[in-house]
């Protein structure tokens, strides 16, 4: 039965990505109508269920997997075009799943719940994600020379070199894995943004749909752009405006330079 609706043309199209659209009305009215914040980091007051190490690996591991196997499975007809959209999901989820969870410092347990919904979002979003490009995407013969393609990849690698830095920047707020206080981030994107890590991912997401042009991709963005893009950068601003107060710098905003 699995088999068959992963399987299905419509499912992996279709189904999923409105799906991920139907999440993000929801998850947007959750956190900022109703003010939920999401229980893991800072937000997880009693530090219970995975360590973040663990957790970080556990739920992002399908992301890369599931590409892997899905390059295997429709090798023969792999075009170079494909394989080279793939490899970019594959490089962000390279980092995230086996260079990002090592470098954690400090980082607080994720409950076992907020883990095993991000296992499943991570197997599902990319199995949508890279099925659709490998099995039932059509790109002209010269795609990687459009303009398209061209300028989606630039933005994805400039949002992933920022969100390395503003990663880095982060960690090095903590001089070891025992430090637990917080303090304000200063360089890069974070002299414009409290959610400069989460900007850069919004920007990097915004380019891979550009570059795949399908709408698993573009749907993946949206909800990017609405979890940690716009809710979860709202509760980060929020939080340091209530823990530094005048000490915090007036200028920044949550998301978006000089707006919001």
């Amino acid at each position: 039965m699995l088999k068959y609706i992963l399987n299905d043309q419509n499912f992996v199209c279709y189904v999923l990505p409105y799906l991920w659209f139907i999440n993000s009305f929801i998850v947007i009215f959750c956190e900022l109508v109703l003010n939920i914040k999401a229980p893991y980091g800072r937000y997880n007051t009693n530090n219970s269920g995975v360590p973040a190490r663990l957790a970080w690996f556990i739920q992002e591991l399908p992301s890369f997997m599931i590409p892997c196997y899905l390059l295997y499975y429709h090798w023969s007809s792999v075009s170079i075009t494909k394989f080279i959209i793939v490899g970019l999901f594959l490089i962000h989820y390279f980092q995230r799943v086996f260079i990002f969870p090592i470098l954690i410092r400090g980082g607080k347990h994720s409950p076992y719940l907020t883990t095993i919904l991000a296992f499943i979002f991570c197997y599902l979003n990319s199995y949508a994600i890279v099925e659709e490009i490998l099995a039932y995407h059509i790109y002209p013969n010269d795609y990687l020379l459009s303009l398209r393609f061209i300028s989606g990849m630039m933005i994805f690698f400039i949002g992933f070199i920022l969100n390395l830095q503003a990663d880095s920047i982060l960690r090095n707020l903590r001089k070891d894995n025992n430090q637990r206080d917080y303090q304000i981030p200063r360089g890069g994107l974070f002299e414009y943004v409290s959610g400069a890590n989460f900007l850069a991912e919004s920007i990097e997401w915004t380019g891979y749909a550009i570059c795949a042009w399908t709408l698993p991709a573009f749907a993946f963005s949206v909800f990017v752009w609405v979890n940690i893009g716009i809710g979860r950068a709202i509760h980060h601003h929020q939080f340091y405006l209530e823990k530094f107060k005048d000490e915090y710098p007036k200028n920044r905003k949550a998301i978006i330079p000089f707006i919001l």
